[in-house]
């Protein structure tokens, strides 16, 4: 064969190659950038929480949230860059080029979905979404059923969506190579050179993947080394975080510490050591995302509960308590089990679910308590009714069992005023000693409130203020009515919340703040129980401070303490 000829065919063939090299960079660049748009918008959406961080902060997060932004792209896009430079010339064909496009916009739109919808689940979360959220999406249809609404509210996030799509298969940087038949057949020798530039740039694509030259590739916690805490969610980017969270294990074991190490230090074992259980009623309100700012007794008078503020006065309330967590499907266990979220997937969606805990229930039916479980939203929702069930409560009642479409709120299930009432109905049917536990969920977005309630409720322009007032009105009606019984006067009242809401507010920026809920614990006979409390509590110090104050006489397993004991450490998690 003519040497001219092979050298000719070889200097067209590098020419190509290189030229699908250019077009690679190019089609990068320009998912990066639109990656880099997506967090300008989350940080332009999310303003007040990243609004104390200064104008050199702000851009040190930009720059260093690059490599994490380059990791996405390459995991993500792995498929499209192999296949972008794969030996041979057959992907100068029109065909292969629009194979290449339709897959980089399709898994880019998908990725980049994530990152838009973060733009305001982060309000709620306060951090980038993690892979548990596939878990939460499969536990009932709460999906299904409010997603009609999720559209409606935040039609401007679709819009964005629509928009960046429109973007990347209008403005996708288009292929002007030569066509097959205009290039030479490749030579064993061109193969061979193309394989090597193949290796060379799937190497370089492998440690962008990887984020990092060193040992190990980058991580969600290696942002911590450029800002802190309250500022990594601007370094990452959803993808990422949803990317290293899906294989990780719920949770390892450690051996920080010889069992009789560690009994000198902590022990979630507690024995109170009482002589007699005094067999008082307990009910356990747990209130749909009532954050402390909400709650005017807690903010010098500035709230929506005047009457929650009224029973406050006369109770012993907890001005520093957190939340462990920052979804209801963690407060629950939290509030119940005494078990914190100690993984990135909760406990009732996660492979330990089926573990037997000691709840409230489960340790007062011992001592013959009845135990019910009462929320008003559609069976199924969020596995409450599951949880309940493994908690080893007798009764759950929900939509279903409350049986009236009438009061249907059109979203997530039954009004707090009806479902309170029908609470109220149900306890009297029940055995003395009970122990119930009763979720509202009318302040939980869109935060309905009936028709015949709208002017007089409407004391904010914010939704979830005028629901919190409503809730605070639906708890006075319940408290009207159980007063009236015989049981009222022998009955310790434990006030929380599940989590905080997701409005930021310029006084609640602080990452501790953003966890802060109410606690008190009102019984309307017993004066020992009323003042503030400044220490620190949280919501896995409510089963033991419960068992405590009912001189519980049995060992149990708890991870928080008594609030009741002077000499219990002090600490949220």
């Amino acid at each position: 064969m003519n040497f001219f000829y092979i050298f000719k065919t070889s200097i067209d063939t590098m020419k190509n190659q290189y030229n699908h090299i250019i077009l690679l960079l190019k089609r990068f660049m320009f998912i990066f950038i639109i990656f880099s748009l997506t967090r300008l918008m989350f940080w332009v959406f999310n303003w007040n929480y990243f609004a104390s961080l200064n104008l050199k902060g702000t851009l040190s997060a930009f720059y260093h949230g690059i490599p994490f932004d380059i990791s996405a792209i390459c995991y993500f896009n792995v498929l499209f860059f192999v296949l972008h430079i794969i030996p041979g010339n057959f992907k100068n064909k029109h065909s292969y080029q629009l194979l290449l496009k339709m897959l980089f916009v399709v898994v880019n739109s998908l990725i980049l979905a994530t990152n838009i919808i973060d733009i305001e689940y982060f309000k709620f979360t306060n951090k980038r979404t993690t892979f548990d959220v596939f878990y939460l999406v499969g536990l009932g249809n709460d999906l299904v059923i409010m997603l009609p609404e999720f559209l409606a509210d935040y039609w401007y996030l679709i819009a964005i969506w629509i928009l960046l799509i429109f973007i990347l298969w209008f403005f996708y940087p288009k292929s002007n190579l030569k066509q097959i038949n205009e290039l030479p057949k490749l030579l064993k020798f061109d193969y061979g050179i193309q394989t090597l530039i193949f290796i060379g740039l799937a190497t370089i694509i492998f440690f962008g993947g990887r984020g990092s030259l060193e040992l190990k590739p980058l991580r969600i916690i290696s942002a911590s080394k450029y800002v802190s805490a309250q500022y990594i969610p601007l370094v990452l980017n959803t993808p990422f975080s949803i990317l290293r969270t899906s294989s990780k294990n719920d949770i390892k074991k450690k051996n920080y510490f010889t069992d009789t190490e560690l009994e000198r230090f902590y022990s979630p074992v507690k024995n109170y050591e009482y002589q007699k259980l005094n067999n008082t009623n307990v009910i356990i309100i747990i209130l749909e995302s009532f954050s402390t700012r909400y709650v005017g007794y807690l903010n010098q008078g500035k709230g929506f509960t005047p009457f929650l503020d009224s029973l406050m006065s006369e109770s012993l309330v907890f001005v520093n308590n957190f939340a462990n967590g920052k979804k209801s499907i963690e407060g629950i266990p939290a509030i119940l089990a005494s078990l914190p979220t100690l993984m990135n997937n909760p406990y009732i969606s996660s492979p330990f679910a089926s573990n037997k805990l000691n709840t409230i229930a489960s340790l007062l039916k011992e001592k013959n308590y009845h135990t019910s479980f009462f929320h008003g939203g559609t069976n199924g929702t969020m596995g409450f009714d599951k949880f309940a069930q493994i908690a080893e409560i007798d009764h759950y009642y929900g939509r279903s069992e409350y049986n009236n479409e009438n009061d249907y709120d059109g979203h997530w299930g039954i009004y707090d005023e009806e479902f309170l009432q029908y609470f109220a109905k149900e306890i009297n049917s029940f055995k003395k000693p009970f122990v119930s536990t009763v979720f509202t969920l009318s302040s939980h977005h869109p935060f309905p409130i009936p028709d015949k309630y709208k002017a007089k409720f409407a004391v904010s322009n914010e939704a979830i203020e005028n629901s919190i007032a409503y809730t605070d009105f639906s708890i006075k009606q319940f408290f009207k009515t159980v007063s009236q019984t015989n049981w009222y006067n022998n009955t310790l009242f434990v006030f929380t919340s599940d989590h905080t809401a997701g409005k930021i507010d310029k006084n609640y920026v602080a990452n501790i703040s953003t966890y802060a809920i109410p606690l008190f614990f009102y019984h309307p006979t017993d004066s020992t129980l009323k003042g503030n409390i400044n220490f620190i509590s949280q919501q896995i110090d409510i089963l033991p401070t419960i068992l405590d104050y009912l001189q519980y006489n049995e060992p149990f397993i708890a991870f928080g303490n008594s609030l009741l004991r002077k000499n219990s450490d002090r600490f949220a998690v």
